[in-house]
C-alpha cells in the first residue's frame, strides 16, 4: 500500500526519486476560455516613493523650486525606513544609499549655492531641498513663494551673487551625461535690478575647474522671459553638476527650469521606453492606486508650463504632472500596451479623510487638504465623463485620440463607501462614461471589505459593468470571487471578467504579522528578497495559477513597474535601465503562446508546490506549449507523456530561466544575472514522451510544433 502510495506522488511530481517524474497530458481544458492575451498586466502609480521619475528624461529634481511635502507615515512604512519598527518615535533612515534597493535614480538631489557642495544625502531632511549658503563664495539662494517671483507652481528660488569680482551660481549634482547625446536646457528667469549676463555650465561632479560645456543664456531684464539653449555632449560620460552662473554684484530669479535629452520619447527616457517593451506588456494601470483617489486628470494635460506641480496627497512627496494622459498614452501605444485608468470617484468623505487620517501632513506644510473639489457625486461623474472624451473622442472620420478602452471606479473605495453607496456610484458614473463611448468597459472595486457584499454589488450595478476590479491573493479567493461572478453571468446573460488590478507576490510559506512587517519578516527584508529570484519564481507560479483559470481572469497588474524599493518589473538607475527577477518572469508569460492549459492525469498543482508543471495548446491548437518550474535546490527530471494528444511533432524551442541560485539578483552592474534564454525552434523528432532536465531553481518553456 505504502509503495502504491509512493508511486504515484512521484507520478505525480510531487516527490523525487531516482527516476524521472511522469505526467500524463490528456486532451482535456482546464478553463471554458482561452488565456486572456491581456493577461500580464503591470500598475504605474504617480506620486509614490519616486516611482514615476526615475522613468522620465527630465534631469532636474524641484525643477519648479517648490516647498517639498515630507513624506509621510505610510510611505516610510512601506519603504522599511523606520529606525525601530516598532518605535517611530526614534525615527527614519534619511539616507536610501543604506538600503539594499537603492540606486541612483532614487537621488534627491538639493539646490545648492554655487561654488560648493550638495552637503549630505537626505530624503527630506528640511523639506525644502535648498542649501542656501556657498561655503567659498558670498552667493546665497533665496526660496521664495512671492506672487511677483513665480511663474510656475508656488515657489522659486533667487539668486543672490555678493561677490565683488567673481562668478556665482544656482547649482545641482546627479546629471548623468552620455556621450553623443543632445541636450536642452529651458527656464524662465528675470533680474531683480539691473540687465545681468547669465549663462548655464556644466561640470564633472564635485569639480569646479574646467567645464564640460558652456551654454549662454543671453542678457537677462527684469521682465521674465523663457531662455532655451543647447549643446551636444561629444566626449564626457558619467555625472555632472548642472549650473546657472551670473555676474558679480547680481540678482536673477528663476523658474520652471527644464534639462532633457533630446532622444527623450514624449517626456520619457528612450532606455526607459525600450526596457518596458522588452517585457512584452500588456495592460498599464495609471495613475495609481491611492493616488487616483485624489487625482484630478485635467492637471496632467496641456503645455507642461501651464501644469500646476502639487503634492502627493496620499503619499507626501511631490506630483509635477509632467507625466500626465498624453505622456503616459504615447508610451503604452508605443510598446503595444492596453491601458487601464483609474478614476477618482467623488464622495463627500474625502473633503477631510487627508486631515484626520493617522500620518496627517505635518502642521507647517503650505498646501490645503482639503479636499471639496472631490466631494460631489454628479459633478466627478461629469468629469470622468470628459476624461473620457479627451481619451477617446472623434469625429469628421478622425480616429479616437488614445481609445482608452478600460476604465476602473477609484482605489480602495470601501475607505469612503458603503457597497450599497459604491454600487449606486458606479451606476452614476458608469453612465455618464458610457454616454460619450459606450465601447468602453467599466470595472467596479470587489476586494477589501466590498468583498462579502460583491452579490450585492452586482445586483445594484452589475448590468452597467464589465469587469470585477479584485485583489484576491490566494487560489482558494479566486475560485470563490470567479464562482459569484460566473453564477451571475450566466443567470443574467452577462459577460463580465474578473481583473486583479493590483498583485503583489506573496511567498506561501511566510504568514502575515503585526502592522510594520509582512510575511512574518520585516518590511527590510521583505524588500531586499522582493529583488531576488526566489520572488521571481513565486511571480511564475502566480501566473500559471491565473493562466489555469482561463479567460475569466483578464488580466493581472503586477505591482509595481519600477523604482518600489525593489517591488518592481524594471529598475532604472540613472545609468541604465533593467529588469528585475519579477520583470524577467512577467516577460516569459507574457511572450508565452500558451492559450488552453489542459488537465494532467492525477495532478492537481497548488501554488505552494516546489515542482510544477502545466501544458497548453497554442491559441490555434497547432502548438503545444510546456512548463517545468523547479523551486528546490535539486535538480529533477521530468517527462511528459503525450501520447493521449495523438500528435507527432517536428520541433522544439526551448526557454530557460536558470541562475545561480534563488538569491541571484539583477543590478545595474549585472542587468543579466537573471535572463530569459530563448533558442529558435530545432528539428526534434518528438513522439509519445519528451524528457525535461530541470536545473535546480528555474523555469523552462517548451514549445512544440
Amino acid at each position: 500500500m505504502k509503495s502504491a502510495i509512493l508511486i504515484a506522488a512521484i507520478l505525480a511530481g510531487r516527490l523525487s526519486a531516482a527516476g524521472p517524474a511522469v505526467f500524463h497530458v490528456t486532451t482535456e481544458d482546464l478553463a471554458t476560455k482561452p488565456v486572456s492575451p491581456l493577461l500580464a498586466g503591470n500598475f504605474v502609480e504617480l506620486g509614490y516613493g519616486f516611482q514615476t521619475e526615475p522613468m522620465m528624461a527630465e534631469m532636474l529634481f524641484n525643477r519648479s523650486f517648490e516647498p517639498y511635502l515630507p513624506y509621510r507615515d505610510n510611505t516610510i512604512s512601506w519603504f522599511g525606513l523606520w529606525k525601530n519598527e516598532k518605535d517611530h518615535a526614534l525615527g527614519y533612515r534619511t539616507d536610501w544609499r543604506t538600503m539594499s534597493w537603492y540606486h541612483s535614480g532614487y537621488e534627491h538631489n538639493p539646490w545648492f549655492a554655487a561654488p560648493g557642495t550638495e552637503g549630505e544625502f537626505h530624503i527630506d531632511q528640511d523639506s525644502t531641498f535648498f542649501i542656501t549658503q556657498s561655503a567659498v563664495r558670498k552667493v546665497r539662494l533665496e526660496p521664495t513663494r512671492d506672487p511677483a517671483d513665480v511663474v510656475h507652481g508656488i515657489g522659486a528660488v533667487r539668486l543672490i551673487n555678493e561677490e565683488p569680482a567673481e562668478w556665482g551660481a544656482l547649482a545641482q549634482e546627479g546629471k548623468y551625461l552620455r556621450r553623443g547625446e543632445t541636450y536642452r536646457f529651458r527656464g524662465f528667469l528675470r533680474s531683480a535690478g539691473a540687465p545681468v549676463e547669465a549663462e548655464i555650465r556644466l561640470y564633472p561632479r564635485g569639480q569646479w575647474q574646467k567645464p564640460i560645456a558652456v551654454m549662454k543664456l543671453g542678457r537677462i531684464t527684469d521682465a521674465w522671459s523663457v531662455r532655451t539653449a543647447e549643446f551636444r555632449n561629444e566626449s564626457f560620460e558619467g555625472y555632472a553638476t548642472f549650473s546657472l552662473w551670473i555676474p558679480p554684484r547680481s540678482t536673477v530669479v528663476a523658474d520652471n527650469f527644464s534639462l532633457l535629452p533630446a532622444s527623450n520619447f514624449h517626456g520619457w527616457r528612450e532606455d526607459v521606453v525600450r526596457t518596458i517593451a522588452s517585457l512584452s506588456p500588456k495592460v498599464f494601470r495609471f495613475p495609481g492606486g491611492c493616488v487616483a483617489s485624489f487625482y484630478d486628470w485635467r492637471d496632467g494635460v496641456g503645455p507642461l508650463d501651464r501644469r500646476r506641480p502639487a503634492p502627493s496627497y496620499f503619499w507626501g512627496g511631490m506630483n509635477y504632472n509632467d507625466l500626465g494622459t498624453d505622456e503616459f498614452a504615447a508610451m503604452c501605444r508605443r510598446v503595444g500596451a492596453e491601458m487601464l485608468f483609474t478614476v477618482n470617484v467623488y464622495n463627500p468623505h474625502k473633503r477631510d479623510y487627508l486631515l484626520t487620517t493617522p500620518n496627517h501632513p505635518p502642521a507647517n506644510t503650505p498646501y490645503s487638504f482639503d479636499m471639496s473639489r472631490f466631494t460631489d457625486l454628479e459633478t466627478g461623474a461629469k468629469n470622468a465623463a470628459a476624461w473620457v472624451a479627451y481619451c477617446n473622442r472623434s469625429g469628421d472620420g478622425r480616429p479616437k485620440r488614445w481609445d482608452v478602452k478600460y476604465w476602473e471606479l477609484d482605489n480602495e473605495p470601501f475607505r469612503w463607501f458603503t457597497a450599497e453607496e459604491y454600487g449606486h456610484a458606479a451606476v452614476v458614473y458608469a453612465r455618464a462614461m458610457k454616454a460619450v463611448d459606450p465601447s468602453i468597459k467599466i470595472g467596479i472595486a470587489t476586494y477589501g471589505r466590498f468583498r462579502p457584499h460583491i452579490v450585492e454589488l452586482l445586483e445594484i450595478a452589475g448590468r452597467d459593468i464589465d469587469f470585477l476590479a479584485a485583489r484576491t491573493a490566494s487560489e482558494e479567493g479566486l475560485d470563490e470571487v470567479l464562482a459569484v461572478m460566473r453564477a451571475y453571468n450566466q443567470r443574467t446573460g452577462r459577460r463580465l471578467f474578473y481583473a486583479n488590478t493590483e498583485w503583489l507576490p506573496r511567498e506561501d510559506v511566510q504568514k502575515r504579522r503585526g502592522d510594520n512587517a509582512v510575511f512574518g519578516i520585516t518590511r527590510v527584508e521583505q524588500w531586499d528578497r522582493m529583488s531576488r529570484w526566489r520572488m521571481g519564481m513565486v511571480v511564475l507560479a502566480n501566473m500559471m495559477s491565473w493562466q489555469r483559470h482561463g479567460g475569466d481572469v483578464g488580466w493581472v497588474n503586477f505591482n509595481n513597474l519600477a523604482n518600489t524599493h525593489a517591488q518592481s518589473a524594471i529598475e532604472t538607475p540613472k545609468e541604465t535601465a533593467y529588469l528585475t527577477a519579477c520583470g524577467v518572469a512577467l516577460r516569459a508569460i507574457a511572450r508565452s503562446p500558451a492559450a488552453w492549459p489542459l488537465r494532467i492525469a492525477g495532478y492537481e498543482t497548488r501554488v505552494a508546490d516546489e515542482l510544477q508543471v502545466q501544458a497548453a495548446w497554442d491559441a490555434a491548437r497547432k502548438r503545444l506549449v510546456l512548463y517545468v518550474l523547479n523551486r528546490s535546490a535539486e535538480p529533477r527530471e521530468v517527462v511528459f507523456d503525450l501520447s493521449a494528444l495523438e500528435r507527432r511533432f517536428r520541433s522544439a524551442a526551448v526557454s530557460a530561466i536558470a541562475p545561480p541560485g534563488p538569491e541571484t539578483r539583477n543590478t545595474a552592474a549585472e542587468p543579466d544575472a537573471i535572463r530569459l534564454a530563448e533558442s529558435a525552434p530545432a528539428q526534434a523528432d518528438v513522439g509519445d514522451r519528451y524528457a525535461v532536465h530541470a536545473d535546480a531553481w528555474s523555469f523552462r518553456e517548451i514549445i512544440l510544433e
